[in-house]
């Protein structure tokens, strides 16, 4: 006999007073109903984050040395949501890149480079064979911020092939969360995501918007 899908299994925890009091905190009767809501909301989310261990990093174009501080805010937000994995696709420029922002050492990552100059598209095709399960993009060119984990459990949630988490529906850059059946919309050769593969798939219900994406400079 199956178990149903909303079935729910009791279990008994304990907690020292100080976590106790920081789960608390997090209840506003609204979103986070009670202590126990707040314990599976927070493990959740958690859970969704660990599944995401991939991240890639879009940083092609004659542009990209003004990413550099853009590039830093989002490999930071990845050291601390857990993700210690980031290829960057880099440029003529990849030279400069990779001296300015380095082997990820200092944030407890793994930062790897690929050469493209294949458009954005192009680029993460030729990561196809390394991508094999839910995985970060990053095409920003300046620092943002969002909230990963709700990104990624709204991503879970709604099953799209692609989440995008973006400032502008018409450019369409910003920060997306792919599932590798996407790289059955990109065509070998020269390609760009925002101006064919993205507007492919949004006819094809395959990619949702996720708002919102704000400047890092809104906020500080």
């Amino acid at each position: 006999m199956s178990t149903p899908a909303n079935s729910r299994t009791r279990v008994t925890i304990s907690l020292t007073k100080e976590v106790a009091q920081m789960i608390d905190e997090t209840i506003d009767g609204i979103r986070i109903r009670n202590r126990s809501h707040a314990i599976e909301t927070l493990v959740s989310e958690s859970l969704h984050v660990a599944q995401l261990r991939q991240a890639v990093i879009l940083a092609g174009g004659d542009q990209a040395i003004k990413r550099i501080p853009a590039i830093q805010q989002i490999l930071r937000t990845l050291a601390e949501n857990g993700i210690f994995e980031a290829t960057i696709a880099v440029g003529y420029l990849g030279d400069q890149l990779k001296e300015k922002l380095g082997t990820g050492e200092s944030l407890g990552m793994r930062i790897s480079y690929v050469r493209s100059d294949l458009g954005t598209g192009g680029a993460l095709l030729q990561l196809k064979n390394q991508l094999k399960h839910t995985f970060l993009v990053a095409n920003i060119d300046r620092p943002v911020e969002f909230d990963l984990k709700n990104l990624i459990k709204f991503h879970r949630e709604h099953a799209p092939l692609v989440t995008i988490a973006t400032r502008s529906l018409t450019e369409l850059t910003g920060i997306y969360v792919m599932e590798p059946k996407l790289f059955a919309f990109i065509p070998p050769g020269f390609c760009m995501l925002e101006d064919t593969v993205f507007h492919e798939m949004t006819k094809q219900g395959k990619l949702l918007p996720y708002p919102i994406l704000k400047d890092y400079s809104e906020k500080h």
